[in-house]
């Protein structure tokens, strides 16, 4: 492990003074023979230690931070979790109250119009002119209601939940990544819409090392 102070840019100039000269390689490596394609990777394998070296100081500068952090979350965690389902609870009831007045409202307005259709009938008979409705007596629930702190905004939505997900249309499908490897690494390369071709992947390992 380098012997480093706990800041760190002190740290990275320190790492990159050790690979100064390993940086300049990797600015434009070419690969035109075998005596280059050892010399890349002899530098791939560099490249690699200076990684997971860079990782370990990484990891040893944020370590205690984020401990910090852990402990930190912690403490708050049950004070905002008490929060949170009240906030839950509220909007619990809120949501089932308006819904009541929402509903209430409906059955008002379609009372209305009934009593208006039956004078409209019986006006046949008795040649009564009846006015329609302009309005209907009983007011919607309203979209917004105004407190002492602020305003809360109630709107329509929709809850959706999969219940039949062979039926649901394909365009409304996102492709698997991890199912479209699955097939291909079992030998199925032909897959409609998906472009299979073959790449090289390098893995470099230092030799008695990470």
């Amino acid at each position: 492990m380098i012997a480093t102070e706990n800041n760190p840019q002190t740290a990275v100039e320190e790492l990159q003074s050790q690979q100064e000269i390993l940086l300049r390689w990797l600015d434009n490596p070419v690969v035109t023979n075998e005596p280059e394609q050892k010399q890349a990777e002899e530098l791939l394998i560099s490249a690699r230690f200076a990684i997971n070296q860079a990782e370990e100081k990484r990891k040893e500068l944020t370590g205690p931070l984020d401990e910090s952090k852990k402990r930190i979350m912690n403490h708050f965690r049950p004070y905002l979790d008490r929060l949170n389902i009240g906030v839950t609870l509220l909007n619990r009831a809120l949501h089932q109250y308006h819904t009541e007045k929402v509903q209430a409202a409906e059955a008002a307005r379609l009372t209305q119009l009934a009593q208006q259709a039956a004078r409209i009938a019986e006006a046949k008979d008795t040649g009564e002119v009846i006015e329609p409705l302009s309005q209907a007596v009983t007011p919607a629930a309203a979209k917004s209601s105004r407190s002492n702190l602020g305003i809360v905004t109630y709107r329509d939505d929709v809850n959706i939940e999969i219940v039949s997900p062979n039926l649901v249309p394909r365009d409304l499908c996102e492709p698997s990544m991890t199912k479209i490897r699955a097939r291909v690494k079992s030998g199925i390369t032909d897959i409609p819409g998906v472009l299979v071709s073959k790449k090289f992947i390098s893995v470099a390992k230092l030799q008695g090392g990470k």
